[in-house]
This record gives structure tokens, C-alpha cells and sequence, in this order.
């Protein structure tokens, strides 16, 4: 705004220039001062929303995110949550894109994001409602094919493969040229056990998009998962020169480096994820796992302590700090935290067996059987053959 002020100003003072006393030219600059008066105005009452619109398009996130904030809190913009939404999303702040998806207009575009992100969240039943709306909707192809590869995802969760596929097919013939939907049929061929078919469509997403994040997650995923850690590394890296700030690839890269033996890296990788985003849970837990391998029982229990505070009701860093806590030798600590962790879910049969098997370190045979008893209730084959042999009945 200033730099037009500036430009008037210089105008202004050069109507009294001798170089400036043509009429043609002072016609000329009459009309180029009132266009740049026009311009300021203009931008002088632009809504914030527009404004965040503004750097929207420049690629300025961070200084959009704070226009959208600024609308949302001046009038409630429900444009604003949907551009907000978007933003987060890119960010990979899955759970705070929702809230604002959610409270956004009831759009192909808002249910297709809505459905990605609560998919990204685990919220399988929402993601799969959000999705059947945009498909419902069905304003543009983009949004169509969006929604039905995350329908595909929700049935790759439910183990329905084959409406899984059905719904990948759709998305590719709607969409072709969709890095979302080649990721997605990766991710159905991966749960078909075709790692090659899986492996050649996230190459084909990145050929569609060479920037597509998920695609270089998806494929240093599977070198992972085939142990080919150096593919992987390189990957990644490369997807990193493009986002430099995703957790998820550094998350990955973590695992690949913690695969090839370089734990220094892999801890460097996990601290960086913490750094962008405190909140992501698994990376505290994975670098309790380090430093349990390390023998470092007291680190690997601070982070999994970390874990459970930032996440109080998620299990796993109740029991792998509760595993720490046995090999320290501290048995009360231990059975404190895997019975937290079975308050938490009590399907599970395994945390029963385990806080078993501590009770009888402690020669505690009542506790030790109440146990039992409790992961045989759940079909655990083990706990059934261990009161078979003693003849417990459960």
C-alpha cells in the first residue's frame, strides 16, 4: 500500500516538471494516478478474506492462515473454515482440518476433504459418511474421485477388498489423472499382497505429480516394508526437498534409517517431527524403542511417559512403557502401566498375558491365573493352553 502512495506521490510532484507540460502527457498521467488511486482503494477495502484469498495465490500459507483466522473470528466466515481447512490440511494438521471442514458449507469439495482428512485420523465411519456425501453431491469429477478413493480406503480398513478394488477402479476411470486415486489403488494392491502392482501406482502418481507427497510416503513405506532401506532413504529425501516441513516423511525416513542400523539419524529424523508438530504421538513412542533397544530404559520411558501425557487415552504408550518398566526390573511400575493400558481397551488379550507373566516373576499364582483367565475369556490361545495344562476353567 505504501509503494502506491509512493508511486502517486511521485506523479504528483511531477505535474509542476517541465519535462511533463505536453497535454497529451498530462492527460496520460491524470489517468495513471487515477488508476493507482483506484488500486489502493481498492486493496484499502479488501476484506480479510480477501486478503487471506490474496496470499493465497502469492503461496504466502502462513500469512493466508492468519487472514482466514482474522475472517473467521470477525464474522464467522464459513468460506474462511474451508480455505482454513485446506491450509491445515497441507500442513498435515489432519484433526484441526476437520474441525474447520466440518464447520464449513456442505459442499462436493468440503465432504471430499473432510472424508481425506478423517481418514488420515482413523475416524473410518466419519470419513466414510463425508465421502458417501460427496459422492452424492457429485459437482466435479476431482471431488467425485476423491471421495471414492477414500471410500476404497474405508474398505481396505474393513478388510472388504473386494468393494476396496470397486471403489479404487471408480475413482482411476473417473479421475485418471489423479495422484490421489493411483495412491490410493498402491494402497488396495499393497492389501492384496501385489507389493510390485503396488509399487509401480505410487510411481505412477509421482509421474502424474511430481510433487505429491503422499506418493513419496507411500513408496518409501513400501522399500520399508521390503527392507530396502537405501531405496527408501533416497525416497524420502526427495520428497523432503519438496516439504520440507512434512512429518510424515521425516516420520518414515525415521523408520528407514532405524531399518539400516542408524539410530543417531533416526533419532535426528523423529526430534525434527516433534520440532514441526509436538502432538504426533508415534514419534515419542519410536524413539522410546531406540532407546530401549540401547538398553536406555531411562529415556525410553520419558518418551513414552511424553506419549501418554500428550495422548492419555491411547494405549501403546502405556505398554511399551510398561515393557521398559519389567525390564528394569521395576514389576509394580510395569503392571500399573499395562493395566491402565487393558482399562483403556479391554479386548485386549496379550496386555492380560503380559501383566500374567509379571505377577508370576512376583509369586503372585492368584493373580498370575486371574489373568489368564481374563485373555483366555478373549480367545488367546496361549492363556486357553495355560489353563488347560492347570486345569482352570474360564
Amino acid at each position: 500500500m505504501n509503494l502506491n502512495f509512493n508511486i502517486m506521490k511521485v506523479f504528483f510532484d511531477g505535474l509542476h516538471n517541465k519535462k511533463f507540460r505536453s497535454p497529451f502527457i498530462n492527460i496520460m498521467k491524470r489517468t495513471i494516478v487515477a488508476l493507482l488511486l483506484t488500486i489502493t482503494l481498492s486493496a484499502m477495502g479488501q476484506s480479510t478474506y480477501e486478503k487471506g484469498l490474496n496470499a493465497l495465490q502469492k503461496g504466502l500459507l502462513d500469512l493466508a492462515e492468519k487472514y482466514f483466522i482474522q475472517s473467521i473470528e470477525e464474522e464467522d466466515n464459513k468460506a474462511a473454515h474451508l480455505q482454513l481447512g485446506l491450509i491445515l490440511e497441507k500442513k498435515e494438521h489432519f484433526a484441526d482440518a476437520v474441525t474447520h471442514f466440518t464447520i464449513a458449507d456442505t459442499s462436493a469439495q468440503t465432504m471430499a476433504h473432510l472424508a481425506e482428512c478423517l481418514a488420515e485420523c482413523n475416524e473410518w465411519e466419519r470419513a466414510k459418511q463425508a465421502a458417501e456425501k460427496a459422492i452424492e453431491i457429485g459437482n466435479s469429477p476431482a471431488d467425485e474421485a476423491s471421495a471414492m478413493a477414500s471410500l476404497a480406503l474405508y474398505y481396505c480398513h474393513t478388510k472388504n477388498l473386494k468393494n476396496a478394488g470397486h471403489w479404487s477402479s471408480e475413482a482411476s476411470k473417473l479421475a485418471p489423472d489423479s495422484p490421489r486415486a493411483w495412491n490410493v489403488a498402491g494402497i488396495v494392491s499393497y492389501n492384496l499382497g501385489n507389493d510390485n502392482e503396488a509399487i509401480s501406482r505410487f510411481r505412477h502418481a509421482l509421474q502424474v505429480d511430481p510433487d505429491n507427497r503422499d506418493a513419496y510416503f507411500n513408496l518409501g513405506t513400501m522399500y520399508c516394508i521390503r527392507n530396502n532401506h537405501e531405496s527408501a532413504i533416497s525416497t524420502l529425501r526427495k520428497g523432503l526437498q519438496r516439504h520440507r516441513e512434512s512429518v510424515k516423511l521425516y516420520h518414515c525416513l525415521g523408520w528407514a534409517y532405524t531399518l539400516r542400523g542408524d539410530k543417531t539419524k533416526a533419532l535426528q529424523c523423529y526430534q525434527t517431527v516433534l520440532e514441526i508438530d509436538s502432538m504426533y504421538i508415534d514419534a515419542y513412542n519410536r524413539m522410546g524403542d531406540i532407546y530401549f533397544s540401547q538398553g536406555d530404559y531411562e529415556r525410553a520411558i520419558a518418551m513414552h511417559r511424553q506419549a501418554t501425557r500428550k495422548a492419555p487415552t491411547q494405549t501403546e504408550g502405556y505398554k511399551l512403557m510398561g515393557r521398559a518398566y519389567a525390564e528394569r526390573g521395576d514389576y509394580p511400575a510395569a503392571i500399573r502401566n499395562y493395566q491402565r493400558a487393558a482399562e483403556l481397551d479391554n479386548s485386549d488379550s496379550q496386555t492380560y498375558i503380559l501383566i500374567a507373566q509379571l505377577y508370576a516373576k512376583q509369586n503372585n499364582p492368584k493373580r498370575e491365573q486371574a489373568n489368564y483367565k481374563r485373555a483366555a475369556k478373549l480367545g488367546n490361545a496361549e492363556a486357553q493352553t495355560w489353563c488347560l495344562k492347570r486345569g482352570v476353567k474360564w
